[in-house]
């Protein structure tokens, strides 16, 4: 008999977790939605336990990190960690809310659009992970039901003047080629939109790609990137190294009524993917709303 701890992933992409989410302002049990830059902000996650054992004492450590496809241990910032107890639940029918009791200081950098991981950790798992994690740990939630991410942010369309920057992340011992690529389309389900506090705009999903995409590895002045400037970027990683690539969105076609959900996706040389960053696109002063 054995415990197994669960944060589940999100869908499409494992990296769009409802189970992770947070609360921005003073009170960490007010209403999610979107953490604002240079503010305080309360990380939770739902956490379960759908082994045959009961387990005792769960840490669950939350993360920050820029927006990012890979990451790695030495390349995410810990806020702190929420403590649960959580009994045998095999059909998944239970669950604990889990706080990280520390607040999260919402850093400057790309305007507050980071991402957030939580990570499990228990003793009797049947799947254990390294504790503490080495530097050089690959985060990779699809293999391990302990861990999930979320790499969600939401744009107002009236403010992307400047550009919003990506990092792709070296391997410590070798350098790596990865292609990123934009993807458009899908739709949050009733839980997404609550915990970016979206459901009250009541917005639908766009039909179509009604956003233009540019990625590029050198940025200029007015928003404007010089270099590739295409919905697909080759990218080379010396090792141990981080290489920005910027993101400019334009979203003047933007339907009132619609969200544009956008997909930065990083593959390996083979097309398979490492990882990814989700952006939902909402009209022009819809964000004042929230």
């Amino acid at each position: 008999m054995s415990a197994h701890i669960l944060i589940r992933d999100g869908s499409p992409h494992w990296w769009l977790s409802a189970d992770v989410w947070a609360v921005p302002g003073n009170d960490p049990n007010g209403a999610p939605g979107t953490p604002v830059s240079g503010q305080k902000a309360y990380v939770w996650a739902h956490v379960d336990n759908i082994g045959d054992a009961d387990a005792q004492n769960v840490r669950i450590d939350f993360y920050w990190a820029n927006p990012a496809g890979q990451m790695t241990a030495g390349a995410v910032n810990y806020i702190g960690s929420g403590y649960a107890d959580l009994p045998a639940d095999p059909k998944e029918a239970m669950g604990q809310d889990v706080l990280c009791l520390v607040p999260w200081a919402v850093q400057i950098v790309n305007d507050g659009h980071e991402c957030l991981l939580a990570v499990a950790h228990s003793p009797g798992d049947s799947n254990p992970i390294p504790d503490p994690l080495p530097a050089s740990y690959s985060f990779d939630p699809p293999a391990h039901d302990q861990i999930a991410q979320r790499n969600l942010t939401v744009l107002d369309a009236s403010k992307m003047a400047s550009m919003l920057r990506i990092a792709v992340n070296g391997l410590p011992r070798q350098d790596r080629r990865v292609r990123l690529t934009a993807e458009f389309g899908g739709e949050l389900d009733e839980r997404q939109l609550q915990r970016l506090g979206l459901a009250r705009l009541q917005l639908r999903p766009a039909p179509k790609p009604e956003v233009q995409v540019r990625l590029s590895l050198e940025p200029r002045c007015g928003g404007q990137s010089d270099g590739e400037k295409a919905p697909s970027l080759a990218v080379i990683v010396p090792r141990g190294a981080t290489v920005p690539v910027y993101l400019d969105i334009q979203a003047g076609q933007l339907h009132p009524d619609h969200y544009q959900l956008l997909h930065i996706v990083e593959h390996d040389d083979a097309g398979k993917p490492l990882g990814g960053v989700s952006y939902v696109v909402i009209p022009q002063g819809k964000e004042n709303r929230l």
